[in-house]
């Protein structure tokens, strides 16, 4: 496939105008993730540009940016074809989900690029832009672009009716004949704790110098420090990565946007403030995540190792952009989202998880799940009820002090971990500490991993005895902390 066809830049959209006794004042709507399309041979695509200031005051964050992304196959299909958009046809939406459909994935060639899911939405995404450019373009004289076949239109769709929701008003949605059957895929499941662990061991092993491929050592041949430090603090960075989805469950998206002048006294506020993203506002409102000691001590850990990186590019001469991001790219500069995502699947797939679905929506899946199992026991043990006497009113309740956590904006997207839940509790049978013993074994391997890493660091000179006698304390201290937490419970 060709190159993208967009490219994003911050715009502002003006919006309204008021007249004052001072003047005209404008309102403008900042959007920091603005798509620009262009056809195949290099011109601007106008419909689509038009379309996109039409809809972006209904849209926040990467939104515009993902549409884009799915219109790119029209424009590049009617560039190449030579088929205006005013003259589609039936035939060119079938051929052009016949393309989409047998197109191959450019680094598995055996696999194809897109599954029938993918493709039904591209191309329902497709539709809901002709009946904008129909509404915007047509006159209502002319032949019908796209409707339903009493209007006998070039493009035949159907109005269909969706869940209904109580309170809420009907739905709809169109289909086409050249849409795929839709295929029915199990929901995502929380992550399982062997494969975190498997995760995390390969962290420790792609940071290993020998690991590197030949390329990237060259580029640091003058400067064998750097190059330390640099392998030095992607291993931190990976590790508090996962630590941190599992500890929160947050959106790979508010992660990237921790600011990490709010966190310096972390160890006296035991607070996370997270962005809660999806909530259709300019600026992402902050959410307070209260944690523990034990985990605001590996928050600082972690903060540390990002600030004695950001000494090693200084040293190295490398005058890196200041950032206040909680991640740090390998010039010190922010992490984007899709780059943790793709530096995520890098370590998966080193892991050898070729075939297992596992992406960061799973941490979440797992914290969630976690976190209504929690909460269900709890309920259950102050109200005296059983799994048959819950409500409606109780799981509402139960669910509205999950989304304080998790920064969900109505609690109706979180109904289907209220049976994942019940799930999890049965394969735990009678264990009242549970979820609890869960949390505490979370906690208890993150501090063996840490000593592990710790050994491995600590130089060959140490006297035996003294370096026999570290390890022994430090193991008898977590154990023993381990034992307190399985004890008492969870401490949130």
């Amino acid at each position: 496939m060709a190159s993208q066809l967009f490219k994003v830049r911050p715009v502002d959209i003006p919006y309204s105008v008021t007249m004052l006794l001072d003047g005209k004042h404008i309102s403008s709507q900042h959007v920091e993730c603005f798509p620009y399309m262009y056809w195949p041979g290099g011109g601007p695509c106008a419909p689509l540009n038009m379309y996109f200031m039409d809809i972006a005051y209904l849209t926040t964050g990467q939104s515009l940016k993902t549409i884009a992304s799915e219109l790119s196959h029209l424009v590049r299909y009617c560039g190449t074809k030579n088929v205006p958009i005013s003259a589609l046809q039936d035939a060119n939406i079938f051929e052009l989900s016949t393309q989409l459909q047998n197109e191959k994935c450019c680094i598995r060639i055996s696999e194809r690029a897109r599954n029938d899911n993918t493709v039904r939405a591209i191309l329902s995404r497709t539709i809901r832009f002709l009946l904008w450019y129909q509404d915007n373009f047509f006159s209502a004289a002319a032949t019908p672009l796209i409707g339903e076949i009493n209007l006998s239109p070039q493009i035949i769709i159907k109005r269909l009716k969706g869940q209904t929701h109580t309170g809420h008003r009907p739905e709809f949605y169109y289909t086409h004949r050249a849409m795929p059957t839709p295929e029915s895929r199990e929901p995502k499941r929380p992550i399982a704790l062997p494969i975190i662990e498997a995760i995390e061991q390969c962290v420790d092993s792609l940071s290993d110098s020998d690991a590197q491929p030949v390329g990237f050592v060259q580029r640091y041949r003058n400067r064998p420090e750097l190059l330390s430090a640099h392998l030095e603090y992607m291993r931190n960075r990976r590790h508090f990565m996962i630590w941190l989805m599992k500890r929160t469950g947050l959106r790979p998206s508010e992660m990237v946007e921790i600011d990490v002048k709010k966190h310096r006294d972390i160890l006296h506020s035991k607070i996370i403030l997270i962005p809660t993203k999806k909530r259709r506002r300019e600026r992402a409102p902050l959410r307070s995540f209260p944690i523990t000691l034990k985990d605001a001590t590996v928050f600082q850990r972690y903060l540390i190792a990002r600030t004695r990186y950001c000494s090693a590019l200084e040293c190295a001469g490398q005058d890196a952009a200041s950032s206040d991001a909680l991640f740090l790219s390998v010039d010190g500069t922010a992490v984007k989202k899709s780059s943790l995502e793709r530096d995520f699947s890098r370590l998966v797939t080193a892991a050898g998880f070729h075939d297992v679905q596992t992406c960061f929506s799973m941490f979440r899946h797992r914290f969630i799940t976690y976190e209504v199992i929690v909460h269900l026991k709890e309920f259950m043990t102050l109200s005296g009820k059983t799994s048959q006497l819950m409500t409606h009113t109780d799981y509402e309740s139960i669910l509205k002090r999950v989304s304080v956590k998790t920064g969900h904006g109505s609690v109706k997207s979180l109904w289907h971990y209220i049976d994942l839940a019940w799930e999890e509790i049965n394969v735990w049978g009678g264990v009242d500490k549970a979820i609890e013993r869960l949390h505490a074994a979370d906690r208890l391997h993150d501090e063996l991993l840490n000593l592990k890493r710790e050994l491995e660091t600590m130089k060959r000179s140490t006297a035996t005895a003294k370096l026999i006698g570290t390890i022994t304390g430090k193991i008898a201290q977590i154990i023993n902390s381990g034992k307190q937490d399985i004890e008492r419970g969870s401490d949130f």
